[in-house]
């Protein structure tokens, strides 16, 4: 639809979050965010957006917004690590963050005894999760939209 805004970020507002936070997020999840913007995967996860101003409400909860001003993520950035995504628990998926890049793997981070886990599931199911969603939406755009 003309008037819809971008399913996936660019380069450069993926480049100012991460000048934001100060970390190079890991290549797959760039690419994600480019792919689709706001994601969530199973477990009732919300992949943490990349704040676009040309869709503001949708981003607001952004990664950016997150880890700086969110309760959790300013927790966890104090332990070397960044949060992705939440579920509504207080739970966090979180990576790493070593010489100001954030690792790819990720970590299920339990906020009542701050433990981390592998998240099995790993971050090329929130690119794949983010591939199907794109796809639906775009099927879904072009089934309503307006016949000239």
């Amino acid at each position: 639809m003309q008037n819809s805004p971008p399913l996936g970020v660019t380069e450069e507002l993926i480049a100012k979050a991460e000048a934001e936070l100060n970390v190079r997020f890991p290549d797959e999840l760039r690419e994600t965010w480019k792919v689709f913007n706001c994601n969530e995967v199973k477990g009732g996860w919300r992949i943490f957006p990349v704040f676009d101003p040309n869709n503001p409400r949708k981003t607001c909860n952004s990664i950016t917004y997150e880890n700086t001003k969110g309760v959790w993520g300013r927790l966890v950035m104090t332990q070397g690590l960044l949060a992705i995504a939440e579920n509504g628990t207080g739970n966090q998926l979180v990576l790493k963050v070593v010489d100001g890049r954030a690792r790819p793997e990720i970590f299920h981070w339990h906020h009542e005894t701050q433990q981390l886990s592998v998240w099995k599931p790993g971050i090329s199911s929130i690119k794949a999760a983010a591939i199907k969603t794109r796809e639906t939406v775009l099927r879904l755009q072009e089934k309503f939209r307006p016949k000239s």
